[in-house]
């Protein structure tokens, strides 16, 4: 009896362990890593009402319509890339584009804050073409240990903005 015992224990033990060794264990877990903020302006006035929505690829995860102080804030989870897109009547939209990749066995929580104007579509030449792109990327820059701009590709973008001027 007491081999029998044994053996179903054992049997019932391998049974309950066979599923866990197929099991993905490099799924990353997700945490909060980034919270961004800033504020939303036309000639360094905060705006108000302008429609600020957070996607997670082409989903819209929180969106908000902003004060009278143009505030606007997020959280950021790891490993995801997300966009702020800022709608106001009369305004071309703006696009941020984020990265929350960080380098492996880095998992510090950061603040990364930054202010955005806005263009109007009546005061100045703009070509209409570039509000489909992102006015700036940001990512984790390893040589920094932080969260920043792309600053060549901010100033790609206004460079285009300066010759559809001309």
């Amino acid at each position: 009896m007491k081999v029998h015992s044994t053996l179903l224990l054992s049997t019932l033990f391998l049974a309950m362990s066979v599923p866990t060794l197929g099991q993905d264990t490099t799924a990353v877990e997700a945490y909060e890593v980034l919270e961004i903020s800033g504020i939303i302006s036309i000639d360094d006035d905060g705006v108000e009402e302008a429609l600020v929505e957070l996607f997670e690829g082409n989903q819209v995860v929180d969106a908000f319509e902003t004060k009278k102080n143009g505030k606007f804030k997020f959280t950021l989870f790891n490993d995801m890339v997300y966009t702020i897109q800022i709608n106001k009547k009369g305004y071309y939209t703006k696009r941020i584009s984020i990265s929350t990749k960080l380098p492996e066995g880095y998992d510090d929580f950061e603040k990364f804050q930054f202010d955005i104007g806005l263009t109007a579509k009546n005061a100045e030449k703009y070509d209409p073409y570039l509000a489909e792109y992102p006015s700036a990327l940001i990512a984790f820059d390893q040589r920094k240990k932080e969260f920043s701009f792309d600053k060549d590709y901010t100033k790609s973008y206004f460079d285009e903005i300066r010759l559809s001027d001309k």
